[in-house]
């Protein structure tokens, strides 16, 4: 018996895509939520919930310290940045 599933069908590349996270943990991202002033971070990690990606990211106010706040924000937020 075959399913009929293979890597070829857009169908099923198109879910797999959807299932795998955009960044990868320590991609250093820019966060644009429309309301605040975009700011940058790092991803540590990341969850699938309510049908879309989310990541925790850790954000430093201050770049000299090394004091560090975790944020988790939705993929729809983020662009990676170089």
């Amino acid at each position: 018996m075959t399913l009929g599933i293979s890597v070829e069908n857009p169908s099923v590349f198109g879910i797999l895509r959807e299932m795998s996270p955009r960044f990868s943990e320590m991609n250093k991202v820019r966060v644009n939520d429309g309301e605040n002033e975009p700011y940058e971070g790092f991803v540590i990690d990341s969850q699938f919930r309510n049908g879309r990606w989310i990541y925790k990211l850790s954000i430093s106010d201050d770049l000299t310290k090394s004091e560090t706040y975790d944020n988790w924000v939705p993929e729809e937020w983020l662009e990676e940045t170089k």
